[in-house]
């Protein structure tokens, strides 16, 4: 036990750099914990703001006894999707396996403390989303002790079986791709896909049970019945709560933890087996032996401008780093995603004729580019650019270009992912919603501008706070204060938005663009014009 606490506080210590920070600056240290803390309770004041609207709706339309059922979900999604991004780089493919493995600790506790930090990630999320939703279903319902005591107990066991059910799915994913010649794309491919059906499936279950006119409550209770039926264990767990009902809870409560434990024992047996497949490389090299090849391969490089060789290596960057690709990529295709449906939607008939009618239609064209702009704000490449540098960061400080043409490349490939994207999204959202054409206008204008932003803000973050000594790329990319404050920004810039378009109208929302690229141009000659810090 005292050597899982051991390999525990290590993990703990090693998020957001605090471990180095500790030893060699304790007044940074001291900045990035108030830093973290201040980004940390943001996003949990959004998100118990969300779970309590989404509670207090349920209860105003008479659906107080699905409350729990909601909250359960939500538990349970937020440890399907902690555990299915951070798997690799966490539990697997960490580049000091050898290191870990050669310590006197058996290999059950080694899983057990990684699982552990993906399971506290997941309990984090679901408890800020649960605790306020249960708050709400008690103050209508008058819930009994045993309804608050089985409310605590699914908290903590909401996360398990999709946990388990998700680091298989990312590990058989991962071994699947290994096999394969482009394994990181596959890898991308497929992961796109899961995280798709992880979010998507479950609204298409549920809009399946509209298309007709009929109240809104009713159609509500529709679409949760069908949740119902195909999610057994979270309707056990919703009706203990709800109904009181012991036996029901207890059987979730069996299912989670043997599920849980079984995916420990598996993993445990299997875990040097599969960290040697995918921590197997290919050597994929251009080495020919053809001279002609190689004399043609050299002309080709050597006519690229400096700029266009940065920005083809940050993309390769990119493309090579799965969970670097879906942390920083994944708001792009979901909003993709959603245009394309609603789209896809509306040429069928399939959209309620209210949208379209009365005082709806103009809030939608009102609102529809900062519903975009949330999606482009969370999603940005730049904010672990500098630090993905890593070892290889020589190459950066003896590169004969300036920092500026360095940190454009990065900003730039962000950009060439988000425009491309918002100005389809937009098309397809211009049809579905039939927008007016200042808002269709909107639609891109402020989603590019917030792009422009986050991508300059992340750039400024990560450049100044560098983090090189990481040993996988998870580290940056997940545990990264600069992500986290960058997609804080991000959430800062949207709800501003919403609140000056809702108290100017259009133009509000036309200035506010017009200073995000001022501010965003400012900012990047400020940090152009510093040296890269080491």
């Amino acid at each position: 036990m005292g050597k899982l606490k051991l390999l525990l506080k290590i993990q703990i210590l090693g998020t957001f750099g605090l471990n180095k920070a500790l030893h060699t600056d304790r007044a940074k240290a001291k900045r990035s914990i108030a830093l973290f803390a201040l980004a940390a309770i943001a996003v949990g004041v959004l998100c118990v703001g969300y779970s309590m609207g989404v509670a207090f709706s349920l209860a105003e339309f008479g659906l107080v006894d699905s409350v729990p059922f909601v909250a359960v979900l939500v538990g349970s999604l937020a440890g399907a999707m902690a555990a299915f991004l951070k798997t690799n780089g966490v539990l697997f493919a960490f580049k000091d396996y050898d290191i870990v493995m050669s310590l006197p600790v058996t290999t059950m506790e080694v899983v057990l403390s990684r699982l552990a930090a993906l399971y506290a990630i997941s309990l984090l999320f679901g408890a800020v989303a649960m605790f306020p939703a249960f708050g709400v279903y008690a103050s209508y319902a008058g819930a009994t002790a045993g309804s608050v005591a089985m409310m605590a107990l699914s908290v903590f066991l909401a996360p398990l079986l999709p946990m388990a059910i998700a680091v298989l799915l990312a590990v058989g994913i991962s071994a699947l791709a290994a096999r394969m010649r482009h394994a990181n794309i596959v890898t991308v491919v497929l992961s796109i896909a899961a995280v798709l059906v992880i979010v998507v499936v479950p609204y298409a279950m549920m809009g399946q049970a509209g298309g007709d006119d009929a109240a809104f409550a009713s159609l509500v209770a529709q679409q949760l019945s069908i949740m119902v039926s195909v999610l057994p264990p979270i309707a056990w767990a919703s009706e203990g709560i709800a109904g009181a009902n012991v036996g029901l809870f207890a059987a979730f409560a069996v299912v989670s933890v043997v599920s849980a434990v079984a995916a420990i024992a598996l993993i445990s047996n299997r875990f040097a087996t599969i960290n040697t497949l995918l921590m197997a490389s290919r050597p994929q090299g251009a080495f020919s032996f053809d001279e002609g090849k190689q004399a043609k391969a050299g002309a080709r490089n050597k006519l690229r401008a400096p700029l266009a060789a940065l920005l083809s290596k940050e993309a390769a960057r990119l493309v090579s780093t799965p969970i670097y690709l879906m942390n920083s990529c994944i708001g792009y295709v979901l909003v993709l995603v959603a245009a394309a449906a609603a789209a896809v939607a509306s040429a069928f008939g399939m959209l309620p004729a209210e949208l379209f009618e009365g005082e709806i239609g103009p809030l939608i064209g009102s609102f529809l580019p900062w519903a975009m702009a949330f999606f482009v704000g969370i999603s940005s490449t730049t904010a672990a650019s500098v630090s993905l540098e890593g070892k290889s960061r020589w190459l950066m400080y003896t590169a004969p270009v300036s920092s500026r043409t360095i940190l454009a490349a990065k900003a730039l490939l962000n950009l060439a992912i988000a425009i491309p994207t918002i100005v389809v999204s937009d098309l397809l959202l211009s049809f579905a919603f039939g927008v007016d054409p200042v808002s269709a206008a909107l639609v891109v204008v402020i989603p590019v501008a917030v792009s422009v932003f986050v991508s300059v803000f992340g750039l400024a973050v990560d450049s100044r706070r560098p983090r090189y000594d990481w040993k996988s790329e998870y580290e940056p990319v997940k545990r990264s204060i600069a992500v986290m404050v960058t997609m804080l920004s991000g959430f800062v810039i949207v709800a501003v938005g919403m609140l000056v378009t809702a108290l100017t109208g259009s133009i509000g929302a036309m200035i506010l663009p017009i200073v995000l690229i001022v501010v965003s141009w400012l900012l990047f000659k400020n940090i152009a014009s510093a040296p890269l810090q080491e």
